[in-house]
């Protein structure tokens, strides 16, 4: 059966993962309940859609004749009401953003993004590109890695969220870990929060390995957080060939299954507990979940 698969793989990777050091960290962290794996699924989709929305901006920047790489310096893509826009452009001493290039894309659709003239921009974004200048430059001090991207997240009640995450230029290399979450008032200068939702780096390849085995999916404890980060669920959604990602809750034997379609399993010795997060938000009985068993993970790390 399809669950039982599931089930021993879970045991397994919690009997094997236990280390005493991490356990000790998650022993006081609150196991998460059914609202904050809502919160982060949401807020996954909401990560997914950006990066995506982003990507189809710098293709169609490089597309571009004519363009002037230094003048791109910052860049930043975000939904306002009206739809996707991406911007180009440089930051000043005194924190005016000047944009350079700008394109913009209808809500529902991000590929379908045209130019923009920069007049015909709605507001000022020197806010945003504030924002996003602080949280890469404490990125890159944090990790030492400077191939990274910004997520702007506009929040209900005015704050700007900027998500940090690891990119790669190597079509079969990945970073997991390495981000980081920002929060700043609606001035892009005021800073409420600034935090590391992993402590390191884990550097997957997709290439076979000596004796020919390939990647099929991972597994690691938090020592940060008891539970799945939005972040690390957009990556394994916006990355499918990475397969699932395990996240696991060594001191209370739980374990997240974060699998490419936005769901989250919940993997757990009580019988009761175990249930599925499914893609449209509702939950279920882990019996009832259609997608495959996930492979046995080809490594462990703490992040």
């Amino acid at each position: 059966m399809r669950v039982s698969l599931v089930l021993t793989f879970a045991i397994l990777l919690i009997g094997c993962g236990a280390h005493s050091g991490r356990a000790r960290a998650q022993d006081g962290a609150a196991v998460p309940d059914d609202a904050e794996l809502l919160r982060v699924q949401s807020r996954a989709r909401t990560i997914y859609d950006t990066v995506r929305a982003a990507s189809f901006a710098t293709d169609s920047l490089r597309l571009q004749d004519g363009v002037e790489a230094d003048r791109g310096e910052w860049f930043f893509t975000v939904p306002l009401e009206d739809g996707w826009y991406s911007l180009f452009g440089e930051l000043d001493d005194a924190g005016t953003f000047t944009p350079a290039y700008a394109f913009k894309a209808p809500l529902e659709d991000a590929e379908q993004l045209e130019p923009l003239a920069l007049d015909a921009l709605p507001q000022d974004f020197s806010p945003l590109a504030r924002a996003v200048q602080t949280s890469m430059l404490a990125s890159v001090e944090a990790f030492k890695r400077d191939t990274i991207s910004p997520v702007v997240v506009l929040e209900d009640d005015g704050d700007i969220t900027v998500y940090v995450l690891q990119g790669s230029v190597d079509p079969v290399r990945y970073y997991l870990g390495g981000d980081m979450r920002f929060r700043y008032g609606p001035d892009g200068r005021t800073q409420r929060e600034a935090v590391k939702l992993h402590q390191s780096i884990f550097n997957i390849s997709l290439a076979p390995g000596k004796d020919g085995a390939l990647y099929q999916g991972s597994a690691h404890d938090h020592v940060l957080f008891a539970g799945p980060l939005e972040t690390e669920l957009a990556m394994v959604m916006l990355y499918p060939e990475l397969g699932m990602v395990a996240v696991i809750h060594s001191s209370r034997a739980i374990a997240y299954v974060l699998m490419p379609s936005g769901a989250i399993r919940v993997l757990t010795e009580a019988p009761a507990q175990r249930r599925v997060l499914q893609p449209d938000g509702t939950f279920a009985p882990l019996e009832t979940d259609t997608e495959a068993a996930p492979p046995a993970p080809s490594g462990q790390v703490d992040l």
